[in-house]
């Protein structure tokens, strides 16, 4: 089972660290403990011991085996057994196993040794030097098996285990990891957090919102992509205001020729060819102050404000019925929510337009998980092609080729809807219904919470 990782770079990285931290503590434990019972086996003369035991297993093994009794029985009258005197530490059972590890390390593979609790039997005995006689609790023999299947135990007393550890290395280990923690921590929080406020403000900015220039913090690398990003802003921000003060001068600028040219249509005496003129120009004013409606929408000041979202689709509801037209409502918003109110409303009145133009009647369902609020306009229209769902939401495009105010306007509501939609980091789309018709799905994220008192925001008429 892989454990999961953590999503954020921060998380890895820190988690990344503290573990390596974790290892290479736990490895400097493992090392102290490890010489410290080393140094326990050397200083209490059972090294000296284990290499008595080999010399004389090397020894027997060379001799015949009808000389090795009288060696054994020199061998028990030379060595007198002395009691040891120094304090025993830690499992006795573990020391008698670790002895017969580094005899057996020591031998090789043609030997076989195992320690065992002492007592009598057909092996052959012979007392090491300072093996006490009692305790019997502290004797053990280490049976060495020759290579031509011989026994013989080795009597001699445990070695001595390593002491106790010492309680206060652990507090100051303890008070030392916490110390490194703390380090890690604000180390990674000082490399990460300059990528957490990039990312947010490279995120704000795809958005259509001007973010202030970020502050140059961090690591070399850090600084560089920062100032990278704020020239880029700027130059983005000075290329779009451009533009956008030339094309709507551009705009402005051609109400007056239309204009003049309304006048002298008037004095046409043909009076099919004067209404296919009016209608072309009535058609021209139409682009010209949908142009100038996405030129405005595009250097919209308009500040963000927590809206009753329930407030506002009854408005739109109230505004809709005073021309007769027939908007359901369905749902309710379980917070106030934050956005630009005009730009929010007028992005529902075109969804709302959009859907009485192809069918009689519209609904509006409101849908809040806490996370996110979900607004769907429903129409029984026709629908639309599956292949023309995108192309819809393209400026001045149109489904219809006709011109006529009356089947299909300009083609700038839907284009302007998704950019409301996606200045408030959310997302508009279509989808034929089942049933008949077209659902028009806005999906609002909730980015955070904030009370504000809304006032009569929601009153404000449709710009």
């Amino acid at each position: 089972m892989r454990l999961p990782l953590p999503q954020t770079l921060f998380g890895r990285l820190f988690g990344a660290t503290v573990a390596v931290v974790a290892v290479a503590l736990l490895s400097l434990i493992m090392l102290v403990f490890r010489e410290r019972r080393e140094l326990a086996f050397s200083e209490s003369g059972s090294s000296a011991t284990a290499a008595s035991i080999v010399e004389v297993s090397q020894q027997l093994a060379k001799l015949p085996p009808e000389q090795r009794d009288s060696t054994l029985a020199q061998l028990r009258a030379e060595h007198q057994p002395k009691r040891p005197h120094e304090r025993m530490h830690g499992d006795l059972g573990v020391a008698q196993r670790n002895f017969a590890s580094e005899v057996q390390r020591e031998l090789g593979g043609q030997f076989s040794v195992t320690a065992r609790p002492p007592r009598g039997g057909p092996h052959r005995v012979v007392p090491m030097p300072g093996s006490p006689p009692p305790p019997p609790d502290r004797m053990f023999d280490l049976v060495v098996t020759l290579p031509d299947g011989d026994r013989v135990a080795f009597r001699t007393f445990s070695p001595r285990g390593p002491p106790p550890f010492p309680r206060h290395f652990l507090v100051e280990l303890v008070f030392l990891t916490t110390m490194l923690g703390i380090v890690l921590y604000a180390m990674t929080r000082t490399i990460t957090r300059p990528l957490g406020d990039l990312a947010k403000a490279a995120d704000a900015v795809g958005s259509g919102a001007t973010v202030q220039p970020l502050q140059e913090r961090g690591a070399r690398e850090l600084k560089r992509a920062t100032r990278a990003f704020n020239a880029m802003q700027e130059r983005l921000n000075r290329y779009l205001d451009s533009r956008t003060r030339v094309l709507a001068a551009m705009s402005h600028d051609l109400r007056t020729p239309i204009t003049r040219l309304r006048l002298r249509v008037e004095s046409i005496e043909d009076e099919v060819l004067r209404t296919r003129c009016i209608e072309d120009l009535d058609e021209m004013t139409r682009m010209v102050r949908g142009a100038l409606s996405v030129f405005r929408g595009l250097n919209d000041a308009e500040p963000t404000v927590a809206m009753d979202i329930d407030a506002l689709l009854l408005e739109l509801q109230r505004q809709y019925g005073e021309v007769n037209a027939n908007v359901a409502i369905e749902g309710h918003a379980a917070a106030p929510f934050l956005c630009k109110p005009l730009a929010l409303k007028r992005c529902l009145g075109n969804l709302i337009d959009n859907a009485l133009q192809y069918g009689e009647r519209a609904t509006v369902a409101v849908a809040d998980s806490g996370d996110e609020l979900t607004i769907r306009v429903l129409d029984e229209g026709p629908g639309i092609p599956e292949a023309e769902i995108e192309r819809v939401f393209e400026p001045f495009y149109r489904l219809e080729n006709s011109r006529n105010r009356e089947t299909g306007g300009t083609g700038l509501g839907l284009s302007i809807a998704r950019d409301v939609a996606q200045a408030h980091r959310g997302s508009l789309t279509l989808a034929n219904r089942g049933s008949g018709g077209l659902e028009a799905k806005l999906v609002l994220p909730r980015l955070q919470s904030v009370t504000i008192d809304y006032g009569s925001a929601g009153e404000r008429p449709v710009d």
